[in-house]
């Protein structure tokens, strides 16, 4: 029988550090980062890291109920429209069963 070797974690994270920080290099480079970066707001977020990560966490978990809102009116609104043209295509070409006269 032949031995199998033990999959190498050290490698595998050297190549996972290796991949993030290329990624975190790219990101850093990127133009539009560096803008952001020298603006007033961006420089007073560096040098309040804590204050950085409420915000992102803030902004990515209020996004969820948002997007559930906007979603939920979209729906309802489809539904809305639908419902009008299923009604207005049924009953615009029927006569009404009883007529009411008022006297």
């Amino acid at each position: 029988m032949a031995k199998e070797e033990p999959p190498s974690t050290s490698k595998d994270l050297q190549e996972l550090q290796r991949k993030l920080s290329l990624l975190i290099a790219s990101v850093q480079n990127n133009s539009k980062v560096v803008s952001f970066m020298k603006s007033p707001v961006g420089q007073y977020l560096d040098r309040h890291p804590f204050l950085t990560l409420t915000l992102l966490v803030f902004v990515a978990l209020s996004a969820v109920p948002v997007g559930f809102f906007l979603l939920l009116v979209v729906l309802t609104s489809l539904a809305a429209f639908v419902g009008v043209i299923l009604l207005e295509g049924c009953c615009r070409n029927t006569t009404p069963v009883v007529t009411v006269r008022w006297l």
